[in-house]
């Protein structure tokens, strides 16, 4: 599912004792948010031309990389009269002196700043917003900062052509210490490729930071498509406006976890690939849906299904492995896939995204062939990144991923020959259903 919304520009600049007013009167709320305020700067105090601030609280999650992912997002507002070039944004350790952890500049730096309204672009013009996509990530056994900030390296451009330079340290945000939920898998079988998934650079579910009903929202932060290849490597085999040719469409959708059904929409008409139809909106971008409660506040969303397919009502139980729905392609979707994420909350926008991890699955690599290639239906190319057997990770972009069966994954599924992948820090353990992975597995402690 896919977000793509603009901003009006501000009309006007306040005046500079107006703005020393609402300053003040900010500073003077800013206990009232936990966890995401800056703390008060020691010294002279100073008005800066740019403030950062996170959309949403980071939440770690460990990748199929074997290495630990802390995906968020910065909303960068210039508040100046002059066009603000990003130079540089350092990411800093608050508790440890504001050690650097991480630097974007040049051509990384232009890859993650996406304004709401251009495409690219690491120039904010005088009164304008942009957004800058990050993804703080460590080793497996290592330890994320409790709180960072970021410090931003300006060149300021008057109107009158003048150039300065600026510094400006902000976006300081806690690091959530959640960890992130272990589940099953949505789908069985072999050869599910992850599409728009973790973590850069930023997909079409990343790009999605939607503001809804007067607050920004994330809802897509770890979110993933699914689609099969068939047996000839290849994601459809015939006209690719008939869902027909697509194998994998109608594959049966499976609970997650056990979980009582909060949200369900059925009977939305199909698309004809590669067309969505222009009348989407908020309440049909996801199609025919079910949304479950999975537990300690996390809510989990499978979309797009075939109409007339869902199987469950709001209210009722369902058992991990239970029938859902079928896939489909309904709603913003331009081919059949699953779209599948986990959220803090029951509405599919109105949230934000949580980490999860898959108890176990095996991949043979990562599909590198173009989505060009794909969308004509050439074989799919797979390289041998992220090969092997992982557990209780979450499948990264472009992965080539074999779900086990719900019988195979309670015996503890061996593949023969299939090297493991893990952390060594007793990340393998078979955890019950929905419940979360030892922190030191998919978070950093």
């Amino acid at each position: 599912m896919e977000g793509h919304l603009g901003l009006y520009p501000w009309r006007a600049a306040r005046p500079l004792i107006a703005a020393i007013v609402v300053l003040a009167l900010l500073v003077a709320r800013s206990g009232e948010v936990v966890g995401f305020q800056q703390a008060p700067a020691e010294g002279a105090v100073e008005i800066t031309p740019l403030v950062a601030s996170v959309f949403a609280m980071p939440q770690p999650v460990l990748g199929a990389d074997d290495r630990i992912h802390l995906p968020y997002e910065l909303l960068v507002i210039n508040v100046s009269a002059s066009t603000m070039q990003i130079d540089s944004v350092d990411t800093l350790d608050v508790e440890n002196q504001n050690r650097v952890v991480a630097t974007l500049a040049g051509t990384a730096l232009a890859a993650v700043v996406k304004p709401f309204v251009a495409t690219e672009g690491t120039a904010i013009g005088p009164a304008q917003v942009s957004r800058v996509f990050q993804d703080l990530t460590v080793g497996a056994g290592a330890t994320l900062p409790p709180r960072i900030a970021h410090r931003f390296a300006l060149t300021l451009t008057s109107p009158g052509g003048t150039a300065t330079s600026a510094t400006v340290v902000s976006g300081v945000t806690a690091v959530g210490e959640q960890a992130a939920v272990v589940l099953d898998p949505p789908v069985e079988g072999n050869r599910w490729v992850v599409g728009s998934g973790c973590c850069l650079p930023p997909s079409a579910h990343r790009l999605a930071t939607l503001p809804i009903n007067g607050a920004f929202h994330v809802p897509e932060r770890f979110a993933i498509d699914l689609v099969q290849l068939n047996a000839e490597g290849r994601v459809f085999s015939g006209p690719r406006s008939e869902l027909s040719s697509y194998a994998f469409y109608g594959t049966p959708i499976q609970s997650v976890a056990d979980s009582v059904v909060v949200g369900t929409l059925d009977g939305l008409p199909e698309q004809t690939p590669p067309d969505i139809t222009p009348d989407i909106s908020v309440r049909n971008a996801g199609g025919n849906y079910v949304v479950a409660d999975i537990g300690n506040g996390r809510f989990a969303f499978y979309a797009h299904l075939q109409p007339g397919s869902v199987r469950v009502k709001v209210g009722d139980a369902v058992t991990r492995g239970q029938v859902l729905g079928l896939l489909g392609n309904t709603g913003n979707s331009d081919a059949p896939h699953l779209h599948f994420h986990v959220m803090d909350g029951p509405s599919p926008l109105a949230s934000n995204g949580l980490p999860y991890v898959f108890r176990s699955f095996d991949s043979e690599g990562t599909v590198t062939s173009t989505i060009d290639d794909l969308e004509v239906g050439r074989p799919a190319v797979i390289g041998s990144a992220l090969a092997g057997r992982h557990q209780n990770q979450l499948p990264l972009e472009n992965q080539s991923v074999n779900f086990p069966s719900l019988g195979a994954r309670d015996r503890g599924a061996e593949t023969a020959g299939v090297p493991e992948r893990g952390d060594g820090h007793g990340c393998h353990a078979e955890p019950p259903a929905a419940s979360v992975v030892n922190p030191s597995c998919a978070t950093a402690g």
